[in-house]
Formats: C-alpha cells, structure tokens, sequence
C-alpha cells in the first residue's frame, strides 16, 4: 500500500510540474476538441506544497502505458495485501481526483482505473460461480463490487469538467463490461472466457451491479448536472456557435451512461441494469423544480417525459375517484390510511394534476363528515392526527426523492417550498433549535383551522335547511297560535330541525370550551357567512340574515372566559362584536309565520346577559341605531323572567317540568338570560332544600324526595346550562365516598343522616343530559369511568373492604351504565377498551346483587362490541385508563400480549364473549390488523377452551371453528343420579340436610362443599332431597350456598340442568315430566336458588346440539314460555306497558316500583325464609332501573342464536313473539336485529316469512324508525314476498344512503320519530346503512324460504345433519350459488354501470353513488353484493370492446436519440398523441363525467376500488380467485386487459403486502397473464414494445421498489419470468434480483 501511495503522489504531483504538457485532442478519452489555456503553476492541497522535491523514479510520464500498468500492478498488489479492496481502490479514486484538471496525467490517471475495474470484474466474475456461494445465496460479493464501482462517482465535481465528463465515460465502459458478463455476451479482451449467458436461477449469481448502486450513481451525476444547470448556463463555445458547448457535452455524456443502464446501448439492447421507471424517479428532480423554469431545454424535456411516465402509471395506481368518506363505527380500520395518503403511492401522486388529485380524500373532508356523523371527540382528533402523520410521511417522502438545489435558498418540499433552516425526518419537519412545543401549537393551529371550516360549513348548512323549511316571508297572525304557543311564547307548530342547532351547539360549545377554537374565530366566520369578504354591504346579505347565528353565539357566552374575556373587551372598547351581531339580526323572522322565540329572542337575551358589561347602556342605542329594530321585543324577556321567578316562588313547578312544549320552551329563554339561573333552580327542584324523604326497597335505601325534569326542556336549556346542571348532579350526588350530599338552611354540603341514596329522578336527569349534550359533558364520563378502574384495580389487589356508600355508588353508576348508557358507550371512542373497567370485580366482588348488575353489565358491554377494537383491547394488558382531560385523549400503540390470566371465570360471559368475537370475525374480519392472533384473543377468554356443538360450529367463521376443532376441548363433567343418591347416604356430612339442627353436621357439610371441585354438586343434592319430598332447611343450604362464589352460579346451574336432564333420561322419558318443570319452577322462583336467566343460559349455553336433544328444548320452551310464575312476571309487564321512549315515559319509575313490590327479588338465597337470618344480609342496595326481565334480555339475545341453531321454527317464533315486549328495554334492539340477520343469514330457520317477521316485530319498534313502505307492509302482514324489489325500490335504498353521505339534511320521511340523540344510532350514515341491511337480509330470507324447507332437521323423518367440516365447507359453496341466482346483484350493478336505466337518471349521478353501494356492500354479507361485483371483473375485461384492443407500438426509449433528436416529443415517441385509445378508461370518473367520457370499464373500476376500499381479506381473495380464473382461462387477448386488471390491484397493494400468500398468488397470476398476452402482440421485437406493456412493466417496478413482498416471493414468481420474451425477462432480471 505504501508504495501504492508513493507512486501515485508521483502521478498528482508530475500533473502540478509542468502544465506544458496539456490534454491532446485525440487522447484516449476525447474529452474535448478544444485546447485549454495554460495555467499558472498551483499547489494540491491534498499532497503537499508545490515545494516538495519529486521523487524521481515513481513516474515517468512519457511512458504512458507503462504508467498505467504500473499503477494497476500495484493496485493488485496492494488489494491481495489488504482485507479491504474498497480501501485501496479509495485511494487510487482520490490520487485521479487530485490531479490536475488540464494535464494529460489526467488520461493515464483514468487508463489505469479502467484497467482496475477490468480487473475487479474479472475476480468478482470468477469468485461469483463458486457452487459454494451459489447454495448459500451469498451476495457479498455483488455488494462489495457495487460499492466499488460506486467509488467511481466521486470523480464527479463541478469545478473539474474534464474529470467529470471523463468519469461518466469511465462509468459507462465499465457497466458495458458489466452487463457483457452478466448477460453472457463476448468478454472484453483481457477477461478471458469466464462468461456465459444467465438462467432466472442464477440472478443472484451474476449481479455484480445491483439496481440500488446504479440508482445511486444515477442520482449522483443527474443531480450534479442539475447543479451545473442551474450555476453554468449552457453557452456557446469560445470558438465557435457550431461548436458543441461543455455542458452539453457532460450531458450527452450523461445521456449514454443512462443508455448502458436501460441496455440500449450496442452490444447490450435489451440487457438493463435499471428498470426505466427508476430511471424515471432518480431523474425527476420534484415538481417544485421542474416547473420552476430553471432547467435547460434539454433537461426539462427529460424530466418532463419522466414526470409523463409517472403520471401515467399513477393513474393506474390510484384509483378513478378516491373520495370514499370515512364512517364512524362502519368504516374499518384500515380505512382511516387512505391510498392517497401512503407514503407508497406519494410520488405517483405528486405527478397528477390538480383535477386528479382532488378525487382523494382531504383532512377537511373527513373532519366534516366525522362532525356530522356525530363521532365521538377522541375520534374526529384521531382522524385528524393520523391524517396529519400520514401526510407528514408523504411529504417527506416526496422530499427526500426530490432535486434540492446547492445554491437556492428553499428545498422542495412536495410542491411546496420551505426554509432551509429546517431539515426534514420521516415523520415531521423539525426546526433547528426549535422545542417540541413549536410543533405542537403548529398542530393546535391546523387542528384549530380544520375544526373552524367544519363547523362553520355545518353551520350554514344547517341554516340554510331551516330556512328552506320555514315561512319567514307571512307575518304571523297572532289570532291563530298553534297549541304549542301562548301570548308570551312563540313557537311554530313544527320545530324538529331545531334538534340539529342544539347538537351544533354542543359541539361548539366544547370546542371553544377546551381552547380548540377561540370565540373570536368563530365570531368571525359566521358573520362571514352573512357579510363575506368583509363587507358590510353585499348583494343577498339580507337573504343570509338569520337569528341562529346569533344563538349559536349566545350559547358561547356563557362561558365564563368568554364573557370575561374578549366580549367584555369588546364592550369596553369599540363595541365591534356588538356592531356585527346587529347587522346580522333578522328582524322579519320574529314576526313571520314560522317565528321561534328561543331563536329570534338571542339578540335581546345577549343584550341582557352581557348587560353589566356595556357601558353606558342609555346611550348604547344612539351608538347603535340598529337596536331600535330589536329592542321592542325586550319585553317579551322581562315577562318571561318574572313568569318563572314567580312560580319558582310559588313552588308551583310548571316551567320546570316542562311537561308541554309551550313550558319548556319559555324555561329555555329564561336559561339564555341569565347565567345559571335555570341549572340552579332544576337542581333545587330535583334536590329540594326540604327534607322529604322516600325509600326505595326499604329503610336502607331512602332518597330526597324531588321533582322530576321533562327531556323536552333538558332538551332545549343553552348548552352551558345543561354543563353547570350536571355539574352539579356530580359534585353534589355521584362524586363521593360518603354518599349523596346536601345543602340544608345554607350550610356546606355534607352527607345527611337517613338519606343514603340518590333519587331516581336525578339519576334520569344524568343520562338525558349525557345524551343531551356528549360532547361538552364527556369529561364528567371520563371521571366516572376512571373511578370504575381504580375501584377495580382495589379488588384486583385483594382485601378491599368498600364502605356502603361506596357500594351504593357502584350500584347506582353500574345500573346506569347498564340499563341507559349503553347506547353512549356503543359509540364511545374508548368503548372497546371498557372491559378493563371491571375486570377484576367480576372475580373479587362478593356482594351478590352488586356482582349480578356486574355480570348483566358485562354481557351488555360484550354485545356491543362491534370491531376489532375489542380483540386489540383483550391483548392489551397494558390499559391504564384515558387521562382526564377536556381535551380529546388517544390510547397510543397497543402492543398486543396475551394477558396472564383468563378475562373471564364466569362460564356464560366467557362463552358470550366467544360469539361476540366470532360475530366480529364473520362481520368485519381480522385481516387488515396485523400482529393480532385470533388464537391468543380466544385463549385468554376462559381458562379452559369451551366445548360448542355441531350446530354452533356451523355458523361460526372459518378460524374460529378451526380454533375449537383444533383444541378439542373435553365436555363439561356430567353428574349422573346414581352418583348424586349415592353420595347423599355415602357422606354423613348431608345429615345436617335430613335432620335439622345439627350443628356440627352443619360444619361438616360447609366444610365438605368448600372444594371448588364438590360445589357443583350441591344443588343436584338439593334436588333430589326435594324429588323425594324430604325438602331440606332452607336456612342451611342458604348458609353452603352463600360460601359459593357469585361467579360460579352459572356454571352451577349448567351442571344442575345437566343433572335434570340425565334424571329424566334415566327415566326413559321423551319429555320432561311435570313435576320435574314444576320442581325446577320452584327452584327459580318460589325458592329462588338458581337465577332464571341462569337457567336460560345452561339449556341453550351451546355445549349440546339442540337439533336433537329434544328434552333440552322442552325445557327451555318451558322455563320461557310455561313456567306459570314467569308467566305471570310477564303478563305483568305486559299490564304495566313499559315505553320504549322511556325518556319520556314519566311514568317508569312508577312502573318499575310497582313490578318489584309484587315480585320482590332476592339476592342470597332467602326468598323462603322468614325471621331473622343468619348469617345476616348483605347490605340492600339501591334498584333504579334492574329487575329480573332486565338482567334476562342479554341472555335472551345469546340463547336468541342458539334456537336459530336448533331449527325449531315454531319455539322461535312462539319466544319471539311472547317476549318481544322486552325488547322496548333493550338499548341496541335495532343493531341486534342486523347482527343476527347478517350472521344467520343462511340459517334455514330465518328463510319463512313468519319466523322473520316475528323475529323483525319483537326487536323493531316500526314508530322510531324510518323504513320503506315495501318493509312496512311486510311487517303489517300485507305481503310475504320480495317480488317488489326492483330497479326503483334499489335506487331508492341508493339514494337514501348517499343522501346521507352528501351530509343531505331534509324533513324525515316519517312523523314523530325519536330525537336525534335518544336514538340508538345517531350518525344518519350508520342508521341509514344499518335500515337498509335489516330489510334487504329480511327480502334475502323471503327469496331462500322455497328452497330451505328442505334443510331443516327434522327427527321424524332423520332430515340432514350438518354437523361435519366437510358438510360444512359443502354449505358455504351452496350458500354462494344461492347468493348468484338472488338478482339484488346484478340489479345493482346495472343501476351503477348504465345510469339512463335507472327510474331517476339525474339523481346522485356522481362518485357518491358509487361510494354508496361500496359502503353497503360491505356491511351485507359478502356473498350478497361484494364478491358479485368482484367477479363482474371478468364480464368487464373480458367483454369491454376497448379492453379488448391492443395499444399502439412504442419504440424502447434511447436516452442519446432524445438527446440528439428534435422530433420527438415528452412521450419520446412521434405518434404518442394517437397511440392509446383507452387513456379514459384510466382517467379521473368525475372528469370523465364531467366531459361527456364515461365508460363502462372506468365506472366499474371506481366501483370496484370502492367495494375493495371498505371490504376485508375476504374480498381480496375474491379477487384474486378472479383474477386467477382469467389468468388460467386463455382468454385474454390484449396488454390492455393485463393493464386494467393491474388498476385493479395498484391501490390495494399497500394492503396486500401484509398478506404474502396473497399477494404473490395475485402477481403470479398477472406475470402469467403477462406471459399468455406476449404472443398475440406483433410489436414486441428488440426495438419496440406497446404502450400498455411498458406501464405494466412500470407497474411491476413500482411494486418492487414500494411494496416488495420479499426475495423468497420473487423467487416464487421466477417460473413465470422466465416464460416472458427475452427482452421483458430481462427488464425484469434486474429488477428481482435486489
């Protein structure tokens, strides 16, 4: 190495002696045809001054070859003598850097290297064949060469031509000698015959010169040349125009290193190194800089062919239309990451234009829809912040492949531009020295603005409908008020819209609340709306006046920071806030036909409220002469503000009430006057001041006795008064330890001696006004919910003793949640999460009617359970609640771990909790939540794996029917009569059973059942005891049953009915006997031992195939339908009629204070006892909302799914009808009903008219919900088939649901149905869907009823049995070929595919249409609608007459023919503008639209990407079973038909990836599509290919670069490579091997 060093030191410095000896034209390299000038003598400061003495000997430059050989000799010598050849081959890289730029050493300098590289070559070659090597799959040594040859690209500098244009040559020899070996062409001379042509299974033999490292040295010399434009102007030379000027040179230069790359230079055509799509992305420098005119001619024709390129492989990537909206609680996951917003897709992107790309998705879009869809908080900010991260990714990943210019003061940035002083990271643009707070008030700005615009376009549009839907013109004729009005308060006949402001409000009111937008944005912006650009006079202003502005305004105010803050400002200042709510106050609207006090009264209430603030309040009206319009109705609030102060006075609590609309209403202006006036005076009217007490179930549970507070005014009261009166219900009833606390004769709050319970009225009043207002009192939610984990964490720890009162809070907040808030956390944002809240209570609490409305509560919030959200939730041990916070919280990454122990030791929650996850696998999938083990989420419900029978397993999803085969769990341990008798005489511990007072018996036999594993036996002792007529003490078995834990009783019971069934078995009986049902009535009732709902569960727990256990069904007919005291219980209920409205039932608590006085409930075991007890009670607690029928509608729904199973239509229908009143109770009965048609929906128990219609009658209540009349006549009995579904009922379900996703707001179809709020699903998009799926899957169980009678199982006639995996996969191939011959699919496509057949063509025409059967069709069943259209791939490819042409010809592209040519244009052909015919079919669906373009393939491609956009896995396979069926079928006959059906797969690839079985069997078929095409196209040849086969082949670069499945993917695929035309296997060659 030494003398390596000294050597060259020689050659550098011999180039610095004498400058007389200057580069000769004709010189190996040929750099120039001009001598450049000679110059003074100057030192390199790399090896010493020019003051050194050469070493004489070292060099010799009149012998050049000899030089050169020296030089590589040594080299050689060195590399052997050194572990790194990359080291020494630096030095000799930096010995010819450092030599003068003028000399001709310069020539011997890159002889030498040439000579070098040959002979690196030449090893790596010989060392590349090893068999060795070659069996490992070693690529060292391909690595080592390319960082070898990518030494070579330091020899490129600006300052240096000659060495730079002399390096590209350099460049350019040695890739020739490169692509020779490794493509087996003839070897150059000094190489030997070590060569030989290459076979696809020796690609990673032969790649000396991996794609990365010529993409490298690509970027490298582009980028210099990029530079060299834009710091040295190409000019003419010095002597002469004609001649060629240097950059030109470089760049012609450059052009032919591009050429060697792309294998079109001679003696390599068509032998690549880089694919020409990565030649397009290494050459396009940004759009920032190609369209900033800085480049030269030449250059900015190169980059706009690359841009070209990009763009058109970007409309193959992306789909036609992109706007799919995101739906809260419908939408999956992976729907959130939009295709646009992929860093992946972000460089295609970056080359479409603006038209293109607003068919995407927008952070604006989603914020509005998610506002309107009424999503929780914590969910619109986490859209937004994903969004947010997904874009800052794009961004910089637009970025770091963008041209930053060395010289400019800005960097591109996407199109944009930013300063220098920032530098960019994968996830955000920092700033040098900038904190971590920068960037977060950066992200409060832009969350600021985003939730500004949304509202404020809410807003309008919400002003604008209720103008459409008043009469402001007609002056109201006072002679003629409706019932809702009197002579001081106006309120028009129809004010249901009204329902949109109040949620509006509360919206806003949170937002300016939490700081997340501030009073003088939104203050500006809807004076904006009346007055835009700013002005106070504009044509149509008059028509935009509106007094809900100024409501919505008012409402702001009552929050103390803004009325302290910048409207008291205001008002002591210029008075400008003022000034404008004056100009936008309509006056006509008070005095029209449609005039509503609450809203045109806002200006005077304003006045009022702010009135201590105004200055000068006598000269406030000549300062405003606007106020003369509206101050003459000023009076109308003083009369109301006496009205209310009077009765309030009179205790006469009318207003309060607010039984009538008339009340309410002048209670809610009264709240808009003053600041918690109204808050203050319900909570004095719900909590008197005086002390009546009344008790609830006894002494132990008393409560003050208070009024109770109508909906309709919680309803309207301002949003800050709905805030401050729960508040106060929290603070005062529901926040301590000690109890409900109260204020008597003005003393401080404190518990109050005989008063330990919270009136049922105040709790009543929280849950209205949760549903009220959620956004704004989500905080008091959090609170509660935070409490219920620490309580839980407590147990967790064991020991904990709660105090009464605590027990009573738990009670009270577990039956809240349980029978009123369900519907608030079915849409709560952290909803899946919540089971962590009670965890560890379901095993430590041992108060038993505590623990009975936790395990009701548990299965309720189980059944909820919708989305994957609750799998991630059971692998998330790491859950510590949300932090309590006003402002909207995120749970982070979820590392999944499968928890220690079981979730669930109860037996029938575990079991439920295993239907619900297979409800969520069959109705929305797992597959695009990665990492997430189905098996773990199974194992960790229960400590042992269930046991379910054959009809279970039928209709359980493919994975988790193959979970419990795989598992094979042992049946529960049967206790047969001869063990239970012989252990009663066999034990002496029972004599404490047969002979009363016995006391050590006693202790014995307590002691004998304290083994867990003996408890089960227990009740089957008491049993027979009570069949022999030797009933036992009922005081004994109380006190061994109450050592029992309350978790175990379900399983206690299951053995018990177990136990009853194997007695009557014994019997020889066929039916259970009746003094066995009557013995079992008893034992739930009379003796109340076992718990009805228990015994529900054990006979239909899913462990024996009811089918044909015909006892087990009697019994359950029995126990539901027989049993003479349910019976009774219900005929109860019937006679009390609960409302299903029990919001404005005012009469529920008397309903259910009256039910429990006649069927009193016992929680241990004393319902046959009298007298004294012992051991005593447990503490009573509060009942508000339990009972038995309430605690039995969970286990209803799941045994519900057992008697689909069992194929007993007449039982179903028998239940359904009889207890369908129950339902009115239930709080999700309409996603109840969807969820069981959608999972049975091919349960041939559902496919009879009768059955389904019970079933649709016992969960439906038709008067809150809005069907079609064709569902209602159907469920009145008018009809009992589907003949009438047809093209004008499907583009009515259509257009009702793309109403809803255009945020349409119009008057409902139906009168009087429930408030927004109150109703079970509150986003009209997943309402609207969810209707729509109840009535089409009822139509679906008509269309099978002819066909399924044959399926059912019937015993008399041995019927068939599925009850086998293969019998199973036979069904679901039938129930497919069912689903083709139902005509919903093709009807559907029809509407879509041809619009001028639809009954309406003009409606909802657009991309919105479209979108809305996407939605819908991944809400059915997929058989029903999603995988028809899928297949309809091969109708369109296959039968499309655009498809089925071939594009025109293209020449393969030469980067020096560009160069030198004039006639080419951007595409590098002559004939490009009339070459491709089927350019529309790729465009954008609206542009298409929008210039009389559309076609049938481009629509059904957006439809298509719309059904994959919202679709799982399982669509995906769909697909690809589609697109291998046309890859196997030999039809195929165009690259046009290969290039649709790769826009079929380009925006989904991000999601295939995770899936690589998938996504290699889907390429596969597309190679071979590939393959089977070639053949029937006569342009392949050596010079030309087509256009369609070059973007294919663009399509397949993109997915190596940005979705690689993976080497051993490609490997797979090699088959298929290998059988393309030699040219197409080679541009694929080297893009494999990487």
């Amino acid at each position: 190495m030494e003398r390596l060093v000294e050597y060259l030191t020689g050659v550098v410095e011999s180039s610095y002696e004498d400058l007389a000896h200057l580069v000769p034209c004709g010189s190996f390299l040929g750099l120039f045809d001009e001598r450049p000038t000679k110059r003074a003598r100057r030192t390199d400061p790399r090896f010493g001054s020019n003051s050194a003495p050469h070493q004489q000997g070292l060099f010799e430059f009149d012998n050049s070859e000899d030089s050169c050989d020296t030089i590589a000799h040594l080299t050689q010598t060195a590399i052997s003598q050194s572990a790194q050849a990359v080291d020494v081959l630096r030095v000799v890289v930096d010995a010819v850097r450092s030599v003068h730029d003028a000399s001709a050493v310069l020539d011997i300098g890159f002889r030498a290297l040439f000579e070098i590289y040959q002979q690196r070559l030449q090893y790596h070659s010989a060392n590349r064949y090893r068999v060795e090597a070659a069996e490992q799959g070693n690529n060292n040594g391909g690595e080592t060469f390319g960082k070898e040859y990518l030494l070579l690209t330091q020899l490129f500098e600006l300052h240096r031509p000659r060495t730079w244009v002399a390096a590209v040559r350099l460049m350019s020899m040695v890739t020739k000698s490169a692509i020779g070996i490794m493509y087996g062409s003839t070897a150059p001379d000094d190489m030997g015959s070590g060569t030989h042509a290459a076979s696809l299974s020796e690609i990673s033999g032969l790649n000396l010169l991996p794609e990365s490292v010529c993409r490298e040295s690509i970027r490298q010399v582009w980028r210099l040349l990029l530079d060299s434009a834009a710091t040295e102007p190409p000019q003419a030379s010095v002597l002469g125009a004609t001649r060629r000027t240097r950059w030109q040179i470089r760049f012609e230069a450059t052009m032919e290193l591009l050429d060697s790359y792309v294998g079109r230079t001679e003696h390599c055509v068509g032998r690549p190194l880089v694919s020409y799509y990565m030649i397009s992305r290494e050459l396009d420098p940004g759009a920032a800089v190609a369209e900033s005119g800085m480049l030269t001619g030449e250059m900015q024709r190169i980059v706009d062919l690359c841009f070209g390129r990009k763009r058109r492989l970007g409309r193959i990537l992306l789909p036609p239309d992109g706007s799919w909206p995101l739906i809260s609680h419908a939408s999956r996951a992976h729907t959130v990451k939009h295709v646009y917003d992929q860093p992946g897709y972000a460089l295609v992107r970056d080359s479409l234009t603006l038209e293109e790309t607003q068919r995407g998705a927008s952070a604006g879009r989603v914020v509005a829809d998610l506002l309107y869809q009424r999503a929780p908080i914590d969910e619109v900010f986490a859209a937004m912040r994903n969004h947010r991260t997904m874009q800052r990714k794009a961004k910089a990943a637009v970025a770091n492949d963008s041209y930053m210019p060395n010289s400019g003061e800005y960097v591109a940035n996407g199109g944009e531009y930013i300063a220098n002083d920032k530098y960019i990271t994968n996830d955000k643009y920092v700033a040098n020295g900038a904190d971590a707070d920068t960037d977060a008030e950066i992200e409060r700005r832009e969350s600021s603005m985003l939730l500004l615009d949304a509202m404020a376009q809410r807003i309008e549009h919400i002003v604008r409908f209720i103008q459409r839907q008043c009469d402001f013109d007609t002056l109201l004729d006072e002679r003629k008020l409706n019932a809702n009005s009197d002579a001081t308060m106006i309120v028009p006949s129809k004010f249901g819209y009204w329902e949109h402001m109040n949620e509006v409000a509360d919206q806003l009111y949170y937002f300016v609340l939490s700081d997340t937008i501030s009073y003088t944005d939104i203050h500006a912006r809807l004076y904006a709306l009346v007055f835009p650009a700013d002005s106070d006079i504009h044509p149509g202003s008059e028509a935009r006046k509106d007094n809900s502005y100024i409501w919505l305004l008012l409402q702001l105010l009552h929050i103390e920071k803004v009325a302290a803050g910048p409207v008291r400002a205001d008002l002591a200042g210029d008075e400008d806030m003022l000034e404008q709510l004056l100009q936008m106050y309509n006056e006509r609207q008070i005095v029209s036909r449609d005039a509503f006090y609450l809203r045109d009264l806002a200006l005077q209430a304003t006045m009022s409220h702010q009135q201590a603030s105004i200055r000068d309040n006598h000269g406030v009206k000549f300062r405003h002469p606007r106020m003369a319009v509206a101050m003459p109705f000023a009076p109308v609030l003083f009369q109301l503000q006496n009205e209310f102060g009077q009765q309030f006075k009179d205790e006469n609590y009318a207003l309060l009430q607010g039984r009538d609309v008339c009340a309410a209403m002048k209670t809610a202006t009264v709240s808009q006057i003053r600041q918690y006036v109204v808050p203050n005076a319900l909570y004095t009217f719900l909590v008197p001041a005086r002390e009546s007490v009344a008790q609830l179930q006894g002494t132990a549970t008393t409560y003050l006795q208070g009024g109770n507070v109508g909906f309709q005014l919680l309803d309207f009261i301002n949003v800050g008064g709905k805030h401050r009166l729960l508040q106060l219900i929290y603070k005062m009833m529901l926040a301590h330890e000690q109890g409900p606390q109260f204020q008597f004769d003005g003393r401080q709050p404190s518990a109050r001696a005989g008063i330990t319970c919270v009136s049922p009225h105040v709790v009543d009043t929280v849950y209205m006004l949760l549903y009220n207002a959620p956004y704004s009192n989500e905080l008091m939610m959090k609170e509660v919910l935070e409490k219920l984990r620490r309580s839980d964490k407590a147990m967790a720890q064991g020991g904990t003793r709660f105090s009464a009162a605590n027990l009573r809070w738990l009670y009270t907040v577990y039956q809240l949640m349980n029978c009123r808030l369900l519907r608030f956390f079915k849409y709560y944002a952290h909803a899946s999460h919540l089971v962590h809240h009670l965890r560890h209570s379901l095993v430590h609490v041992t108060h038993r009617q505590l623990y009975r409305s936790l395990e009701c509560f548990a299965l309720c919030l189980v059944n909820l359970q919708h989305d994957v959200g609750f799998l991630q939730a059971l692998m998330n041990p790491a859950y510590h609640g949300v932090p309590l916070t006003p402002h909207p919280s995120a749970l982070g990454a979820i590392r999944y771990s499968k928890p220690k122990d079981a979730w669930f030791e109860c037996a029938m929650l575990a079991r439920n909790a295993a239907v619900v996850i297979a409800r969520i696998e069959t109705m929305r999938g797992l597959g695009d939540v990665p990492g997430l083990e189905l098996d773990d989420c199974l194992d960790s419900l229960a400590p042992q794996p269930q046991l379910w029978a054959p009809a279970v397993l039928r209709y359980l999803p493919r994975a988790v029917r193959a979970y419990y085969t795989r598992r094979t769990p042992q049946p529960s341990a049967r206790v047969s009569p001869a063990s239970v008798r012989q252990l009663i005489g066999a034990r002496p511990e029972h004599a404490a059973l047969l002979r009363p007072g016995d006391a050590a018996a006693e202790s014995a036999l307590a002691a004998f059942y304290a083994a867990p594993e003996r408890q089960a036996l227990f009740l089957c002792v008491v049993w027979v005891l009570h069949e022999r007529q030797t009933p036992p003490p009922m005081a004994v078995v109380r006190r061994v049953l109450l050592t029992f834990p309350p978790l175990q009783m379900s399983s206690h019971t299951s053995a018990l009915l177990d136990f009853v069934v194997a007695c009557e078995t014994e019997r020889g009986t066929s039916e259970p006997a009746a003094a066995t049902m009557q013995l079992l009535n008893d034992f739930m009732f009379r003796l109340q031992l076992v718990h009805h709902e228990h015994v529900v569960f054990a006979l239909t727990r899913g462990e024996h195939d009811l089918r044909t256990d015909r006892m087990r069904l009697l019994l359950t007919r029995y126990v539901l339908l027989e049993s003479p005291q349910f019976s009774e219980r219900l005929d109860e209920w019937h006679r009390l009629d609960f409302q299903g409205r029990y919001w404005a039932d005012f009469e529920h608590w008397k309903k259910q204070d009256a039910y429990l006085a006649r069927f009193p409930e016992f929680f241990e075991f004393e319902a046959a006892l009298e007298g004294p007890l012992e051991p005593a009670p447990a503490l009573g607690l509060p009942v508000y909302y339990e009972n038995g029928m309430v605690r039995l509608l969970p286990v209803l729904e799941f045994a519900l799914g057992r008697m689909i199973e069992a194929e007993d239509r007449g039982l179903l229908r028998d239940v359904l009808d009889r207890m369908g009143i129950l339902y009115r109770l239930h709080q999700v009965p309409l996603t109840t009903l969807m969820n069981t048609l959608f999972v049975y929906f091919n349960a041939p128990t559902l496919h009879d008219a009768a059955v389904v219609r019970s079933l649709n009658r016992a969960l439906l209540d038709m008067s809150q919900q809005n069907f079609s009349p064709e569902f209602e006549q159907f469920m009145r009995g008018d009809t009992d088939d589907c003949a009438h579904i047809d093209a004008r009922y499907a583009s009515r379900i259509i257009e009702r649901i793309a109403r809803a996703i255009m945020r349409h707001i119009a008057p409902p179809n139906k009168q009087n149905l429930p408030e927004i709020h109150y109703r079970e699903i509150p986003n009209p998009i997943l309402l609207a869907l969810t209707e729509c799926v109840v009535e089409l899957l009822t139509w679906w169980c008509l269309h099978c009823a002819p066909s399924s009678a044959t399926r059912l199982y019937d015993s008399a006639r041995n019927g068939p049995l599925v009850a086998s995996e293969a019998e199973f996969r036979a069904e679901e191939q039938q129930r497919r070929a069912r689903a083709a011959e139902w005509p919903l699919a093709q009807l559907w496509l029809e509407l879509i595919m041809e619009p001028e057949r639809r009954p309406e063509p003009g409606a909802y025409a657009g991309a919105t249409y479209i979108h809305s059967t996407g939605v819908l069709a991944n809400v059915l069943p997929d058989e029903l609608l999603a995988f028809p259209i899928v297949q309809h791939l091969s109708r369109i490819v296959l039968e499309e007459p655009v498809l089925k042409s071939n594009s025109g010809p293209k020449r393969y592209f030469s980067f020096v023919e560009f160069a030198r040519s004039s006639q080419l244009n951007a595409d590098g052909d002559p004939d490009a503008a009339t070459r491709f015919a089927a350019t529309s079919v790729f465009n954008s669906f609206e542009q298409n639209r929008n210039h009389n373009m559309a076609n049938r393939p481009n629509t059904f491609l957006t439809l298509l990407h719309s059904v994959l956009h919202y679709g799982g896995i399982a669509t995906f396979n769909t697909l690809s079973d589609t697109i291998h069926a046309l890859a196997t079928g030999g039809e195929l006959c165009s690259d046009i038909q290969l290039l649709y059906l790769c826009a079929t797969v380009g925006p989904i690839l991000y999601r295939l990836v995770d899936h690589e079985a998938l996504y290699v069997q889907i390429l596969g078929d597309l190679l071979s599509s590939l393959v089977q095409i070639c053949p029937r196209i006569s342009h392949l040849d050596a010079e030309s290919s087509t256009d369609a086969i070059e973007q294919v082949m663009d399509f397949f670069c993109f997915v190596k670069d940005q979705f690689d499945p993976g080497r051993s993917a490609w490997r797979r695929l090699a088959p298929h490579i290998a059988a393309l035309p030699v040219l197409l296997r080679y541009q694929l060659q080297c893009m494999v091997d990487q």
